[in-house]
């Protein structure tokens, strides 16, 4: 493992450490695998291409250390059943 990717994974446990402990410094706060990396200071898709065993590890100690069920970044874009989508409006024809 190299020092970067070594780096990288040092980042993120202290941002898996800052959320659960509700002492998040440059995201919002969520437990979601996007405020995991905001605050570790990666971008969101290492923790889904290179460190998926931290998203993982993150996951699991949302469940056992918070009693939540932890987040997914679709859960607020995709509509519920009985919605119509988002709404569009169309700007009027000058």
């Amino acid at each position: 493992m190299n020092q970067d990717h070594q780096d990288e994974r040092t980042r993120i446990r202290g941002a898996m450490d800052r959320l659960l402990t509700g002492q998040a410094t440059v995201s919002n706060g969520s437990m979601t695998a996007g405020a995991l990396a905001a605050e570790a200071g990666v971008h969101r898709m290492a923790l889904y291409k290179r460190h998926v065993d931290l998203k993982r590890e993150f996951e699991e100690r949302v469940r056992k250390e918070t009693r939540q069920i932890p987040e997914t970044e679709n859960d607020s874009e995709t509509p519920s059943p009985n919605s119509k989508g988002p709404s569009r409006t169309r700007k009027p024809r000058s």
